[in-house]
């Protein structure tokens, strides 16, 4: 059975994971120069999820001692675009940037998130 902290962190992790996924589907559709024109509704998701991410994302990561690692690379996702408007507008360039910072910050979340689940075992203090 699973403690209490172990259980409190994965709720944290999950939560967590959630956002950046809604965060996901509205830079993927950002920066799709083929879609069509970014609606209003789509531009208040975005600037909701992006300043959830950025009130907790900081707490969430010290509680799982990822802090260090991830932080900067989060906070870098975060602050390229303060819209949806200004994500679409980014260069190929920095476009391929926000990849590579995303791409260490979901699947570290992801794998914290699983190998506690199958494994029971709690987080490192």
């Amino acid at each position: 059975m699973k403690d209490v902290q172990t259980e409190t962190k994965l709720r944290l992790i999950s939560l967590q994971l959630e956002s950046w996924k809604k965060l996901h589907d509205l830079v993927t559709y950002g920066l799709d120069k083929a879609k069509p024109i970014i609606s209003a509704e789509q531009e208040r998701q975005f600037r909701e999820v992006r300043a959830n991410l950025l009130q907790e994302t900081e707490h969430v990561l010290r509680e799982l001692n990822l802090l260090n690692d991830l932080s900067g690379r989060a906070m870098n996702v975060l602050k390229r675009g303060s819209s949806l408007r200004t994500v679409r507008e980014l260069s190929n360039d920095d476009a391929g940037r926000l990849e590579v910072e995303w791409n260490a910050i979901l699947p570290s979340l992801a794998w914290r998130r699983d190998s506690s689940n199958r494994f029971g075992k709690p987080f490192p203090r």
